[in-house]
């Protein structure tokens, strides 16, 4: 393969990377944060809703084409970007800096999550009362809040350079808006992910 050949092939592979992210990855994310606020009503109307989705006909290959290989694949490629990229954050101080390594290790904690949250309810009992007792203990409490706050974070600063990549945003006004828009959506969306986990508290 030339030079040329690999350089478009990583071109396309980052491209599908990009758009993994936002769909269906962040589509689901958002659905995710949203149904969680039925549990503020409570176990019943939680385990209620929970058990309804599961009964739906063919839902675990809807789950393994639409979430689990779209996340297995982000979480592959981005993996390797970790792995093979350097960061200047101690010579250049700069913002998007920061941004960039942030971006890394949320991206590697949100793996973890994701597969212990999955195996929570895959391979336990998928209800309120799991997720209830596992944020019981402090740790898990912590594991949990920061696991939301890092994949919104992932998801809402991915958003910024899939905005660049995909042509959206190529001035530095329109990458400013951007970035102020996406913080009140990070904010939006965290607020959100802390009631979600509130209501597994009361």
């Amino acid at each position: 393969m030339s030079i040329a050949q690999a350089s478009n092939h990583h071109f396309l592979i980052r491209r599908v990377h990009s758009l993994l992210g936002l769909v269906p990855i962040g589509f689901f994310l958002t659905f995710h944060l949203f149904l969680n606020l039925t549990a503020l009503g409570g176990a019943k109307q939680y385990d209620l809703v929970i058990n309804t989705m599961q009964s739906f006909p063919g839902i675990f290959i809807v789950e393994l084409i639409v979430i689990f290989i779209p996340i297995a694949a982000h979480a592959i490629y981005g993996t390797w970007v970790v792995y093979t990229g350097q960061t200047n954050v101690l010579r250049y101080k700069y913002a998007r800096n920061w941004l960039y390594l942030i971006q890394r290790i949320s991206g590697l904690y949100t793996f973890v999550f994701v597969v212990t949250h999955v195996y929570l309810l895959r391979f336990g009992e998928a209800n309120f009362a799991t997720l209830s007792e596992f944020m019981s203990q402090p740790w898990g409490l912590s594991f949990y809040v920061l696991g939301v706050l890092l994949a919104i974070f992932h998801f809402t600063n991915g958003l910024w350079a899939f905005a660049i990549t995909w042509g959206l945003t190529v001035g530095p006004h329109s990458q400013r808006v951007w970035l102020y828009t996406l913080g009140v959506i990070f904010v939006l969306m965290s607020v959100i992910g802390m009631s979600d986990i509130y209501a597994f508290l009361k």
